[in-house]
């Protein structure tokens, strides 16, 4: 059995695991930014009764939010491999 061999198969086990965790991360922080950032948008006046006003701002946001949250772990798994 050569090293090498059980060396490569196991980092690539691990890649392939931290890749599909880092994918769950990402979805889930954009879809988190994204939601949280149209529901502030959305938010009417609060003086009296609480209304949400849905807009093509909302959407705008929406995405906003998510491209926020994707960018967070593009950065932080940029980082972990310069190391």
């Amino acid at each position: 059995m050569n090293p090498d061999e059980t060396g490569s198969s196991r980092n690539s086990a691990e890649s392939k695991t931290e890749r599909d965790l880092f994918r769950i991360m990402t979805f889930s922080t954009a879809l988190g930014f994204g939601l949280l950032a149209a529901f502030l948008y959305s938010m009417g006046d609060l003086s009296g009764k609480v209304s949400f006003v849905f807009s093509f701002g909302t959407v705008i946001w929406f995405v906003l939010g998510a491209l926020c949250g994707w960018a967070l772990w593009r950065g932080v798994r940029y980082l972990m491999r310069r190391e």
